[in-house]
């Protein structure tokens, strides 16, 4: 018996649903049903029967119900009140992420952290991770999110998250009608591009890979701010341009942006978790343990 298998089972039965568990959880429906499966199997009970629509706890899942509710409780409180006493309440956490990073998982993460620890001070940077890499060694970064890997003796660097590059394109652009788009058709295209970065390097790659003529018809020169000016000028009609998936998601929903079905792509680019062997703390453990957390989301 484990402690994510009955905070699934309590969930259920306070929601009276797997599937807004799984939402409340982070996890998919389907974990949810194999973890209250797997604690009936260990039990040998039945803990929940369906009366129309919603599960409904049986006698034996309210007995455990009240047995584990409150313990339960207890438990999630034992990291706040252990951080209270080593003073991570009041500590301060300095956080930096490139363009990619800090466009698309590092607010969510930096907020969610604030939340539960409201009087910590955390300070955030937005740079290039060649410059992130520098303020990591110097000490002016406890941890950052890189878009490229940094290699530096003192660094612990690790291989964290892997985004998938898409096409986008206007809407009203006659290549949006169609259900795919071969790549050397997508070449024939204006090109919207940043001056440098990740996914820059690995487009020029491609390009020169496949023989087309890399000349990009705009390039943003901002960090933060470029991957807004590429979304507006596709927006605009003005080209096309490759960028992470997790950045457009809301300008697709929103019908400004289209990507484009582009079978022969293939392109990826990877987030880097990277903090100094000697700048380890309680604090940076679990800001981490949260950056793990949000990673697949």
């Amino acid at each position: 018996m484990t402690l994510w298998q009955l905070k699934a089972f309590t969930t259920v039965a306070k929601e009276g649903s797997f599937t807004k568990t799984g939402k409340i959880l982070g996890i998919s429906q389907p974990s949810v049903s194999a973890l209250v499966i797997g604690l009936q199997k260990e039990l040998n009970v039945r803990l929940f029967e369906k009366l129309g629509i919603k599960p409904h706890l049986t006698e034996a899942g309210r007995r455990l119900f009240e047995l584990v509710n409150g313990v339960l409780a207890t438990i999630e409180k034992i990291p706040e009140e252990l951080d209270q006493v080593k003073g991570l309440k009041k500590c301060r956490l300095a956080v930096g992420g490139s363009g990619f990073a800090g466009s698309t998982l590092l607010p969510i993460v930096v907020r969610a952290f604030k939340k539960s620890f409201p009087s910590t001070d955390i300070k955030v940077t937005i740079e290039g991770s060649p410059v992130l890499k520098e303020k990591l060694l110097s000490g002016d970064l406890d941890v950052a999110l890189l878009g490229q890997p940094a290699r530096a003796s003192l660094l612990v660097v690790k291989p964290f998250r892997e985004e998938r590059i898409v096409v986008i394109i206007a809407p009203n652009h006659p290549l949006a009608r169609r259900r795919s788009v071969p790549l050397d058709l997508v070449a024939k295209e204006p090109l919207i591009i940043e001056a440098r970065g990740a996914t820059r390097d690995k487009v020029e790659a491609l390009y020169e890979k496949k023989g087309f003529d890399f000349a990009p018809e705009l390039v943003t020169n901002t960090i933060f701010g470029s991957r807004e000016a590429i979304k507006t000028a596709v927006a605009n009609g003005l080209g096309i341009a490759f960028i992470s998936a997790h950045q457009i998601v809301l300008d697709v929903r929103a019908g400004r942006l289209k990507i484009l079905n582009v079978p022969d792509l293939g392109l990826t680019r990877a987030m880097y978790l990277a903090f100094h062997k000697g700048r380890q703390s309680p604090l940076l453990q679990r800001f981490i343990d949260f950056l793990h957390g949000y990673k697949e989301r």
